[in-house]
């Protein structure tokens, strides 16, 4: 049973945030601050572990793009699975998977050298034998040397090689690099150099280049592999970097540098073209990872400690050793927190698709970051969360992991704790850890398309969240931790009390003081009043059935000479009309002026008229043993036996009444009967025929507070041998009524 967590203990900073975003409506209209205790509140349920089950969480459209999902037709296992080489395929490429290497048909055999002998070139993502053509070089006369005209820089003979991945880019991509003019505000140069993806890893290598510039631009144009279908992109994309080769020959290119590339290049701009490149790169990493709400420690700490805490995580570490790090360096399957941080951010920029979509929404993201150091669209951030939160309890992001991991070039890092601290950050829940485990909440962040003005506010969603201890994070609450929340152990002084669901009110648990927990409602616990018609028509041919009801509708009038209304007489007449051919019927009435009505409206309703018998039996106070106990008390005996002084037993005083007036009786009985009383006689008597599955728990002030209905009440069925059954029974539409 998981204990009740004031988040009163929380800071204000954090319940300000959470509790009080925006102001929702009228106070007269929506529940208040103390409804439900707290906004987030301890759900009444201890079993809170394990997360939510598969399939597509109800009220959370939030799912993968429908892309559909590519195969690449051109990688083959083995050599062994590679098709005939004939002159219709002459040229084709196929990628053997367990070599990375491709091989080319080349008159009538495969061939893995060829590539290496004749070259090849790559055109809109597909690989053809061949060299390229040679690029004419402009004259570099000025192009390397500073403003004395003396050279600043060349290196001859120079491998650049790098990864190139949104997912790892298919052979087939070109690569480019362009050197930038330091003396043109780093615009193109004319000196440009290329290559072709030719393995299956998304690795690229430049053999033998010249460079007279250190700064260069390095673009990857491909199809790539697609985490979030685990087949190819759509389309082909073109990420891009800007680095400095000075003093490095490796360079990545992938979605944090494409963003990067516009992030550092304001920064140089800033500076006046005067400094290198690689004096902007790694601080323009850092801003790009926080943005993203990515904190590492000892590598951009500090920004987080200059926001005061800016997305949750808190200031800097103390300890943390210091990191030096920039995006051309990070690798998806790097098993480190840059490589969790670039695939996590890799599946953030496919929330409005793959490939055009994408790029615009990386290209507004890198805008905002170099113009105000951080990408602050809030409204596009919400509905990025959103759609995260729904991957993240739809279980969408187990599928991503199993797609990355099906390429076969090592195990995902663990991006998925980057995804879910952007997500809930946005929404300003709290870390999720002991101090707070059971808590349940809602999205109380107006961004949101899921925003609830309150806990009970489901016009959006009925979607709640829930601190999962033993898995360390949030995840969606199930019913029962929803539906229980401040209903607690402590309030329900009796076993058996029956709640509706806080969120889902359709739905009804049942508390059960030997565990001290609530479960839900099952058949076994509450029982519908059944149609006295339908009660009728499933008697057996040896078996008669008196109906022992309240009266109808009644006036203000409670004495004895009170009158039914001329609604109660019409509700009287509708439930004779139901009994039109069940021929001869008796009727026993109170000796109250309305119970005779009644008696006499029914039997109208089935064409018949009415000469009832009085029977002390069927006085109001049946079942009361001494002084004039309240309603609330007659209730609360019913069910609890309390107070029992003064009542009688309910099994034995009901037996008492079924033995002296319907089995004594049964000379004067028909095949139905109809007995009509009050409601104080009444509702002990149909939670009896129940077994206390009916709900007319109006003593309890936390639950329905219902109330026997008018023409409600409980069938006694008996058969020639004075076999007895039960059954809780209505007249009209509801068995119970509000007060």
């Amino acid at each position: 049973m998981r204990k009740y967590t004031s988040p009163l203990k929380w800071t204000l900073a954090a319940l300000t945030s959470i509790l009080f975003l925006t102001a929702c409506g009228d106070d007269d209209k929506n529940p208040s601050y103390s409804d439900y205790e707290e906004n987030f509140s301890s759900g009444g349920n201890g079993n809170a572990g394990g997360s939510s089950s598969s399939g597509t969480i109800p009220g959370i459209d939030e799912t993968l793009p429908q892309e559909p999902v590519i195969e690449d037709t051109t990688e083959v296992a083995d050599v062994k699975k590679l098709p005939k080489c004939t002159a219709a395929n002459e040229g084709e490429s196929f990628m053997v998977a367990a070599e990375n290497t491709l091989y080319f048909c080349v008159a009538g055999e495969w061939n893995k050298d060829a590539a290496e002998i004749v070259g090849v070139t790559c055109l809109d993502g597909a690989l053809i034998l061949g060299a390229p053509e040679e690029e004419t070089v402009a004259d570099t006369s000025t192009f390397g040397m500073d403003s004395t005209g003396a050279m600043v820089y060349r290196r001859e003979g120079v491998t650049v090689a790098g990864i190139a991945e949104k997912g790892p880019f298919r052979y087939g991509t070109s690569i480019k690099l362009v050197e930038l003019d330091s003396a043109q505000r780093l615009a193109d140069s004319p000196r440009k150099h290329k290559a072709c993806i030719t393995s299956s890893d998304g690795s690229y290598t430049m053999d033998s280049v010249t460079l007279v510039s250190p700064y260069v631009r390095v673009e990857a144009s491909g199809y790539f592999k697609n985490e979030l279908t685990g087949g190819l992109s759509s389309e082909q994309i073109t990420l891009r970097t800007v680095t400095d080769l000075t003093e490095r020959d490796s360079v990545n290119v992938n979605i944090l540098t494409h963003i990067d590339a516009v992030v550092a290049s304001k920064l140089v701009e800033q500076g006046g073209f005067n400094s290198p490149i690689r004096m902007f790169k790694e601080n323009s990493f850092k801003k790009v990872l926080y943005a993203f709400g990515v904190k590492i420690d000892g590598f951009n700490s500090d920004l987080f400690a200059q926001s005061q805490g800016g997305f949750g995580f808190g200031g800097a570490s103390a300890t943390a050793q210091t990191i030096h790090k920039i995006a051309d360096d990070v690798n998806l399957f790097d098993d480190d927190e840059f490589g969790a941080a670039l695939t996590a951010i890799s599946v953030m920029l496919q929330r409005h698709g793959s490939g055009k979509e994408m790029l615009l929404f990386a290209d507004s993201i890198a805008q905002k970051i170099a113009g105000s150091g951080n990408w602050d669209d809030w409204t596009s951030r919400a509905h990025l969360a959103d759609w995260l939160m729904g991957l993240d309890i739809n279980g969408d992001f187990e599928k991503i992991r199993k797609n990355i991991n099906s390429w076969g070039q090592g195990e995902a890092p663990d991006f998925e704790k980057y995804l879910r601290k952007f997500w809930t950050n946005e929404f300003q829940f709290p870390t999720c850890d002991k101090s707070n485990a059971g808590v349940v909440t809602h999205i109380g962040y107006s961004q949101s398309n899921y925003f609830g003005c309150n806990y009970q506010d489901t016009t959006k969603t009925r979607v709640r969240f829930t601190c999962d201890a033993e898995l360390g994070r949030w995840r969606a609450a199930t019913d029962i931790e929803k539906d229980t929340v401040g209903l607690g152990a402590d309030t329900s002084k009796y076993d058996g009390a029956i709640r509706p669901g806080v969120i889902n009110a359709d739905k009804n648990y049942v508390y059960d003081a030997s565990k001290k927990q609530w479960r839900a409602a099952t058949s076994d616990d509450i029982m519908e009043f059944s149609d006295v018609a339908d009660v009728y028509k499933s008697l057996g041919a040896d078996e008669s059935v008196v109906f022992i009801l309240r009266h109808a509708e009644r006036t203000n009038e409670t004495g004895a000479s009170g009158h039914l209304t001329d609604n109660g007489k019409a509700q009287a007449k509708s439930v004779g009309v139901k009994f039109s051919s069940a021929g001869k019927i008796y009727f026993a009435y109170s000796g109250y002026t309305r119970t005779l009505e009644t008696c006499q409206g029914i039997a109208s309703g089935a064409g018949q008229s009415a000469s009832p018998d009085v029977l002390d039996g069927l006085d109001g106070e049946w079942y009361v043993k001494s002084g004039e106990p309240s309603i609330e008390d007659v209730s609360r005996w019913a069910y609890t036996g309390s107070p029992a002084g003064s009542f009688y037993d309910l099994e034995d005083r009901t037996k008492e009444l079924v033995s002296n007036y319907v089995l004594a009786n049964r000379s004067k009985l028909q095949k139905v009967n109809f007995y009509i009383s009050h409601d104080r006689m009444v509702l002990p008597l149909a939670v009896y025929a129940s077994q206390k599955k009916v709900d007319l728990r109006f003593f309890d002030t936390m639950g329905t507070r219902n109330w026997i209905n008018f023409l409600a009440g409980a069938a006694v069925i008996f058969d020639s041998a004075g076999k007895v059954r039960y059954v809780p029974v209505r007249g009209l539409d509801s068995g119970t009524m509000k007060l």
